[in-house]
């Protein structure tokens, strides 16, 4: 059996990619493998964030693994889609007091794999450039409810930190994964078409469609709007003004990106990101993804 996870990470591109595989579920079962992706797994009885928040050997476990095997229908090969396996981007989960990214992500992806049915997994994971997913995880939470300004859910954190490298490491010493595929979000569009052939049988990533994108963040203008009544009325339900400014200021229409940190913060950031980079692609047992590569290995 080949049990292959992607892992996301949140903010990266992968509801995208879940929904581009979801489009063709069928032709992977057929061809001998089994694409769960959130899906299946964000509701009873694989409510996979639910059981890896309860621990090892809780009570839902077993139905969650009778209901894998039978949607398996005996497909030798499984991959697993899920960015909740690291952990949520609730400003008290996404970080540790002390700044590790995704701090219970070992434990949960360990707990995953067994409920898989074990390893060795092989591992694929986005990251991105640190100022842009932490507004972009910020964003996410302020659609949820959870948020209204930055600075708070950045709990004094450096905007421009962000520990991929320590992340990977962490994944990669796992006795249960064989190896880590990483890519730059940034490269996501050039690398799909070498993503799809890696994560899918053999002549099937071609049939997979290109939706439009997914999951939009808010517009600056759009934060703007939310901001302001958000500020002038304490009662107001956050979820549904989030919505409200996602659908008036639209990226489609014209409507900037979030932008809510200085030139200065997006100059480290950048140094930091390309600094990671280069430290990830020297790491043992991690494949880093690039699209000059990839064209060489199509090639």
């Amino acid at each position: 059996m080949a049990l292959s996870i992607h892992l996301g990470a949140h903010k990266t591109a992968s509801t995208h990619l879940q929904y581009s595989l979801r489009q063709i579920r069928d032709r992977l079962q057929a061809a001998g493998l089994c694409y769960v992706d959130p899906a299946l797994l964000r509701e009873a009885p694989m409510d996979l964030s639910q059981i890896l928040a309860e621990g090892a050997g809780c009570a839902a476990e077993p139905a969650f693994s009778a209901a894998l095997q039978d949607r398996r229908q005996g497909c030798a090969d499984l991959l697993l889609s899920e960015e909740n396996i690291l952990g949520g981007t609730h400003r008290g989960r996404i970080f540790s007091r002390r700044g590790l990214l995704y701090p219970f992500a070992v434990r949960r992806l360990r707990q995953a794999i067994g409920l898989a049915g074990g390893g060795p997994a092989v591992l694929y994971l986005a990251i991105r450039d640190p100022a842009g997913f932490n507004v972009s995880a910020f964003a996410l939470q302020v659609a949820l409810g959870n948020e209204i300004e930055l600075a708070p859910y950045l709990r004094g954190r450096d905007p421009a930190e962000v520990g991929w490298l320590g992340l990977v490491k962490r994944l990669a010493a796992m006795e249960e994964v064989a190896r880590v595929v990483v890519w730059r979000y940034e490269d996501y569009a050039a690398l799909r078409p070498e993503l799809l052939r890696r994560l899918l049988p053999p002549g099937l990533a071609d049939a997979v469609p290109e939706p439009p994108p997914s999951n939009e963040s808010l517009t600056q203008p759009g934060y703007e709007w939310f901001l302001r009544r958000a500020m002038a009325d304490t009662e107001a339900d956050l979820r549904d003004l989030a919505a409200r400014a996602r659908r008036r200021f639209r990226r489609a229409d014209g409507h900037g990106p979030l932008r809510l940190l200085e030139a200065a913060d997006h100059a480290r950031s950048a140094q930091n990101y390309a600094a990671q980079v280069a430290a990830l692609r020297r790491l043992p047992r991690v494949e880093f993804l690039e699209p000059q590569a990839a064209d060489q290995i199509r090639a």
